[in-house]
């Protein structure tokens, strides 16, 4: 369920002083939020019933539409109409308040700098497609969960990539844009299809937010779900991707990748009041039109989500591994381990990002065939947590994995100052362990959801153990 937009703006008391601005930027941002308090309060009813009805009109529509479409036909959805449903069903906040820059980017200048230097130059013929939360307010339907997770957030938007119906094209690179840095823990990018967005949603281009509603991934992972891998994840301190000289993720006609989504993970730093602020965190990516010499790369992600590290210790070791006996793993990668008749000629590793939290020291990709001989694809012997070891790195062993091998995983983290256990999760305090890996070839199935024998079923490319 998306929620439509209502007035409603979580305030502050003196928020200015927390950062010993001067006397008179105090005395304006207090007149700013009286005057926002006021002119809100006048038209909250007026929005909550133009939001009731917006429900309502959507709600018959979707029941409409449930009634007069034949499920075995595909739906072809033009630009147009979902430029209509977009602005009859707003997805997004109202974008009248306009906060300081202080409540945001405070201490983030430098890092915004760097992220605009970072964006890869735009070759002839390419495009640049960004997804992002659009000028989102980011208030307490953000962060939703005040009980138990005040400084956590999310926020997921989608957008139709441009031409998807008549043109193919490879993404070359991912760029985080990030509004608040120091706030902002992730950023993960879904390839999703428009038949099944509009679908669920009604629209191909919108945003939703909250913890259940974007953080538990109720868009992924079921049999309807409109979004059916993961694309590519920033995390903290983390830079732009850009995939290696003839290699791409292949999306638009002839794949079932139509539409991109990205989620948001707010993460807002201790010890200190979360402050709205307007966001327009998310992605960009360059799309290169299709060459059949580029060769199509896949995405597979693992994560340890059973993980419990004990307190006060120098070093305790998260170990674990995955193999042909996973369902996911091995129905994810089934097609792209045969190479015509050779059914087991294996995917070879391209790209690896190994993301843990602060504890974390050590990070080691293996891949072990079945003799037990072991091929370390990546360590980081010194890992640094948040920062450039988040990165996506190209493999200078790019190591070959067959049908009946195993990847290893191996985070070393150091509790000696922690004294309570440390659990998987998105909170501080809690830690992860898992690699995200790119790989080719990649067999993209055709768009046909209905015939495609790869997207029957349960469709996600994320390992959970």
């Amino acid at each position: 369920m998306v929620r439509n937009s209502i007035a409603y703006y979580r305030r502050d008391e003196n928020p200015v002083s927390m950062y010993g601005a001067p006397f008179l930027a105090t005395i304006v941002t207090l007149v700013f939020i009286a005057l926002s308090y006021f002119g809100s309060s006048s038209s909250s009813s007026s929005s909550s019933s133009s939001s009731m009805s917006a429900a309502k009109d959507y709600a018959a529509a979707t029941s409409r539409e449930r009634t007069t479409t034949n499920p075995t036909t595909t739906t072809k959805i033009e630009e147009d109409e979902d430029l209509a449903t977009t602005r009859k069903y707003s997805l997004t906040l109202p974008r009248r308040m306009h906060l300081p820059n202080f409540f945001s980017n405070l201490g983030n200048e430098q890092q915004l700098e760097q992220q605009q230097s970072s964006i890869p130059s735009l070759p002839s013929g390419s495009k640049r497609f960004q997804v992002s939360t659009n000028d989102l307010l980011l208030d307490d339907k953000v962060f939703d969960d005040q009980e138990k997770n005040p400084l956590v957030g999310f926020a997921c938007s989608f957008d139709r990539i441009p031409g998807a119906q008549t043109q193919t094209y490879h993404v070359k690179s991912f760029t985080p844009k990030l509004s608040n840095p120091e706030a902002t823990h992730h950023v993960t990018v879904f390839a999703c299809n428009a038949q099944r967005m509009h679908k669920k949603f009604g629209t191909t281009k919108g945003t939703f937010y909250g913890a259940n509603e974007c953080g538990t991934w109720p868009f992924y992972g079921e049999p309807d779900s409109p979004c059916l891998e993961v694309a590519w994840a920033y995390d903290k301190g983390a830079g732009t991707f850009s995939y290696p000289t003839g290699f791409g993720y292949k999306v638009g006609k002839g794949t079932a990748f139509d539409v991109l989504l990205t989620q948001v993970h707010y993460l807002y730093p201790k010890n200190k009041p979360v402050k709205m602020w307007n966001d327009d965190t998310g992605a960009i990516m360059q799309l290169d039109p299709y060459r059949p010499s580029v060769v199509d790369a896949g995405v597979l992600t693992i994560m340890k989500t059973s993980m419990v590290l004990k307190p006060g210790q120098d070093e305790t070791v998260v170990h674990y591994s995955v193999g042909p006996e996973n369902q996911v793993y091995a129905h994810h990668l089934k097609d792209d381990f045969a190479n015509g008749e050779e059914e087991n000629f294996g995917v070879t590793l391209l790209a690896a990002h190994l993301h843990a939290h602060d504890l974390a020291k050590k990070f080691k990709l293996s891949v072990e065939s079945p003799s037990g001989h072991r091929n370390v694809v990546k360590y980081i012997e010194n890992y640094g947590g948040y920062g450039k070891d988040q990165d996506f790195f190209v493999l200078a062993n790019r190591a070959r994995v067959r049908r009946e091998d195993r990847i290893v995983i191996e985070c070393t983290f150091d509790t000696s100052k922690i004294t309570q256990q440390v659990k998987y999760g998105t909170n501080h305090d809690e830690e992860m362990c898992g690699p995200i890996l790119m790989y080719y070839p990649k067999k993209v199935t055709s768009s046909d959801l209905d015939q495609s024998g790869y997207f029957s079923g349960i469709q996600m490319n994320s390992v959970m153990v």
